[in-house]
Protein backbone atom coordinates (compact mmCIF):
# COMPACT_ATOMS: atom_id res chain seq x y z
CA UNK A 1 0.00 0.00 0.00
CA UNK A 2 2.91 2.34 0.69
CA UNK A 3 4.16 1.93 -2.92
CA UNK A 4 0.71 2.77 -4.25
CA UNK A 5 0.58 5.84 -2.03
CA UNK A 6 4.00 6.87 -3.36
CA UNK A 7 2.63 6.56 -6.92
CA UNK A 8 -0.39 8.67 -6.01
CA UNK A 9 1.91 11.24 -4.45
CA UNK A 10 3.97 11.31 -7.67
CA UNK A 11 0.79 12.00 -9.64
CA UNK A 12 -0.06 14.77 -7.18
CA UNK A 13 3.42 16.22 -7.68
CA UNK A 14 2.98 16.20 -11.47
CA UNK A 15 -0.48 17.74 -11.21
CA UNK A 16 0.74 20.51 -8.92
CA UNK A 17 3.67 21.41 -11.13
CA UNK A 18 1.67 21.28 -14.34
CA UNK A 19 -1.03 23.55 -12.91
CA UNK A 20 0.42 25.80 -10.23
CA UNK A 21 3.91 26.53 -11.52
CA UNK A 22 2.99 28.01 -14.93
CA UNK A 23 0.10 29.89 -13.34
CA UNK A 24 2.43 31.31 -10.70
CA UNK A 25 4.92 32.53 -13.32
CA UNK A 26 2.10 34.11 -15.33
CA UNK A 27 0.59 35.74 -12.26
CA UNK A 28 3.93 37.20 -11.15
CA UNK A 29 4.68 38.36 -14.69
CA UNK A 30 1.36 40.22 -14.85
CA UNK A 31 1.99 41.77 -11.43
CA UNK A 32 5.43 42.93 -12.60
CA UNK A 33 4.11 44.35 -15.87
CA UNK A 34 1.27 46.21 -14.15
CA UNK A 35 3.65 47.33 -11.41
CA UNK A 36 1.06 46.62 -8.74
CA UNK A 37 0.87 44.14 -5.90
CA UNK A 38 -2.70 43.76 -4.67
CA UNK A 39 -3.53 41.63 -1.67
CA UNK A 40 -5.44 38.78 -3.30
CA UNK A 41 -2.93 38.05 -6.09
CA UNK A 42 -0.07 38.19 -3.57
CA UNK A 43 -1.82 35.72 -1.25
CA UNK A 44 -2.62 33.48 -4.22
CA UNK A 45 1.00 33.57 -5.39
CA UNK A 46 2.32 32.79 -1.92
CA UNK A 47 -0.13 29.90 -1.60
CA UNK A 48 0.86 28.49 -5.00
CA UNK A 49 4.54 28.75 -4.12
CA UNK A 50 3.98 27.06 -0.78
CA UNK A 51 2.01 24.24 -2.42
CA UNK A 52 4.86 23.59 -4.86
CA UNK A 53 7.38 23.34 -2.05
CA UNK A 54 5.01 21.29 0.10
CA UNK A 55 4.32 18.68 -2.58
CA UNK A 56 8.05 18.17 -3.19
CA UNK A 57 8.86 17.85 0.50
CA UNK A 58 5.96 15.48 1.14
CA UNK A 59 6.88 13.37 -1.90
CA UNK A 60 10.46 13.06 -0.71
CA UNK A 61 9.38 12.16 2.83
CA UNK A 62 6.90 9.55 1.61
CA UNK A 63 9.47 8.09 -0.77
CA UNK A 64 11.93 7.68 2.10
CA UNK A 65 9.21 6.22 4.36
CA UNK A 66 8.13 3.67 1.75
CA UNK A 67 11.61 2.20 1.36
CA UNK A 68 12.84 -0.44 3.79
CA UNK A 69 16.49 0.17 2.93
CA UNK A 70 16.30 3.93 3.61
CA UNK A 71 16.12 5.68 6.95
CA UNK A 72 12.81 7.49 7.51
CA UNK A 73 12.92 11.26 7.30
CA UNK A 74 12.10 13.09 10.52
CA UNK A 75 9.60 15.93 10.61
CA UNK A 76 12.40 18.37 11.28
CA UNK A 77 14.18 17.06 8.19
CA UNK A 78 10.96 17.44 6.21
CA UNK A 79 10.63 21.03 7.43
CA UNK A 80 14.19 21.81 6.35
CA UNK A 81 13.49 20.13 3.02
CA UNK A 82 10.34 22.27 2.68
CA UNK A 83 12.28 25.50 3.20
CA UNK A 84 15.02 24.36 0.82
CA UNK A 85 12.45 23.69 -1.89
CA UNK A 86 10.58 26.90 -1.10
CA UNK A 87 13.67 29.06 -1.60
CA UNK A 88 14.86 27.13 -4.67
CA UNK A 89 11.51 27.28 -6.44
CA UNK A 90 10.83 30.90 -5.47
CA UNK A 91 14.14 32.11 -6.89
CA UNK A 92 13.53 30.20 -10.12
CA UNK A 93 9.93 31.38 -10.49
CA UNK A 94 10.83 35.01 -9.78
CA UNK A 95 13.65 34.82 -12.34
CA UNK A 96 11.26 33.37 -14.91
CA UNK A 97 8.64 36.04 -14.20
CA UNK A 98 11.16 38.85 -14.53
CA UNK A 99 12.56 37.41 -17.76
CA UNK A 100 9.06 36.78 -19.17
CA UNK A 101 7.89 40.30 -18.34
CA UNK A 102 10.66 41.76 -20.48
CA UNK A 103 11.24 39.15 -23.21
CA UNK A 104 7.88 37.46 -23.89
CA UNK A 105 8.78 35.69 -27.15
CA UNK A 106 12.27 34.70 -26.06
CA UNK A 107 10.89 33.31 -22.81
CA UNK A 108 8.63 30.94 -24.73
CA UNK A 109 11.57 29.78 -26.85
CA UNK A 110 13.70 29.36 -23.72
CA UNK A 111 11.04 27.25 -21.99
CA UNK A 112 10.59 24.96 -25.00
CA UNK A 113 14.36 24.47 -25.43
CA UNK A 114 14.81 23.89 -21.69
CA UNK A 115 11.97 21.35 -21.67
CA UNK A 116 13.42 19.49 -24.68
CA UNK A 117 16.86 19.35 -23.05
CA UNK A 118 15.49 18.13 -19.72
CA UNK A 119 13.19 15.54 -21.33
CA UNK A 120 16.08 14.21 -23.42
CA UNK A 121 18.31 14.06 -20.36
CA UNK A 122 15.72 12.12 -18.35
CA UNK A 123 15.00 9.74 -21.24
CA UNK A 124 18.73 9.18 -21.67
CA UNK A 125 19.02 8.47 -17.92
CA UNK A 126 16.90 5.34 -18.25
CA UNK A 127 14.13 5.55 -15.67
CA UNK A 128 11.85 2.57 -15.07
CA UNK A 129 8.49 3.79 -13.76
CA UNK A 130 6.16 2.55 -16.50
CA UNK A 131 5.38 -0.78 -18.14
CA UNK A 132 6.04 0.07 -21.79
CA UNK A 133 8.75 2.08 -23.51
CA UNK A 134 6.32 4.70 -24.89
CA UNK A 135 4.65 5.24 -21.53
CA UNK A 136 8.09 5.74 -20.03
CA UNK A 137 8.99 8.31 -22.69
CA UNK A 138 5.71 10.16 -22.11
CA UNK A 139 6.29 10.10 -18.34
CA UNK A 140 9.82 11.43 -18.83
CA UNK A 141 8.51 14.23 -21.06
CA UNK A 142 6.05 15.26 -18.33
CA UNK A 143 8.81 15.16 -15.70
CA UNK A 144 10.82 17.38 -18.06
CA UNK A 145 8.18 20.06 -17.47
CA UNK A 146 8.72 19.75 -13.71
CA UNK A 147 12.48 20.04 -14.27
CA UNK A 148 11.93 23.49 -15.76
CA UNK A 149 11.01 24.69 -12.28
CA UNK A 150 13.07 22.45 -10.01
CA UNK A 151 15.12 19.29 -9.95
CA UNK A 152 14.32 16.11 -8.10
CA UNK A 153 15.78 12.67 -8.46
CA UNK A 154 13.64 10.30 -10.57
CA UNK A 155 16.15 7.47 -10.57
CA UNK A 156 17.82 5.60 -7.74
CA UNK A 157 21.37 6.69 -7.03
CA UNK A 158 23.29 9.87 -7.59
Amino acid sequence: MMYEYADVNMLRLLETFLESAPQLVLQLCIMIQKNSAETLPCVSSATSLMSLAWVLASYHKLLRDSRDDKKSMSYRGALIHLFWRLFTISSRVISFALFASIFQLYFGIFVVVHWCAMAFWIIHGGTDFCMSKWEEILFNMVVGIVYIFCWFNVKEGR
